[in-house]
């Protein structure tokens, strides 16, 4: 149920189009909360249900027109419940394809599974400097004394870390495949 409370707390900062939401959850949410497009207009059509959003429309003469959604004070207030409640556990089951085809990796040839690994480090290694710059980016924003800027540095650099512990992981898998070849 967090997706329509990401969305919510993104809101909160101004108001967006279901595109912009969408660039902001690739650019900033993917490495922990990814979301694709049809699931984003459908939660603003479910929040703009619940009176917990708006939406206007916005008039571009060169460009066909926007719908422009902004959080209510019911939707704030949602939101806040949401963020005052923590659930009893703070491990989110995770699934990783990746992960699983590495699991079952012995049933592919080894030399696609080192390219797949090379791919996979070029990956996160672009990663790593997007979320660097990120991180660069809100930490820049917090020494304006923006709270909000604090926390969004610190989960870009929990992504950060997490990106360069999976290089690390796929490095140790292709030298062990190497080594076994």
């Amino acid at each position: 149920m967090s997706l329509p409370h990401a969305i919510l707390g993104l809101l909160l900062d101004r108001p967006m189009t279901g595109y912009d939401l969408k660039l902001l959850f690739d650019k900033e949410l993917n490495s922990f909360w990814p979301a694709q497009m049809s699931q984003i207009y459908r939660e603003l059509g479910n929040l703009e249900a619940k009176e917990w959003v708006d939406s206007r429309i916005e008039v571009q003469e060169s460009r066909p027109d926007r719908k422009v959604y902004s959080i209510t004070g019911v939707g704030k207030q949602v939101f806040q419940e949401w963020m005052n409640r923590f659930p009893k556990s703070l491990i989110s089951p995770c699934r990783d394809e990746f992960a699983l085809r590495v699991f079952l990796g012995g049933r592919s040839a080894r030399d696609e599974m080192q390219f797949q690994l090379r791919r996979f480090i070029r990956e996160k290694q672009s990663e790593v400097a997007t979320f660097t710059l990120l991180e660069k980016n809100y930490e820049t924003m917090a020494k304006k004394n923006t709270d909000q800027a604090m926390y969004r540095r610190m989960t870009m650099r929990r992504s950060n870390i997490v990106a360069e512990a999976l290089i690390l992981w796929a490095e140790d898998c292709l030298e062990e495949l190497e080594k076994k070849a």
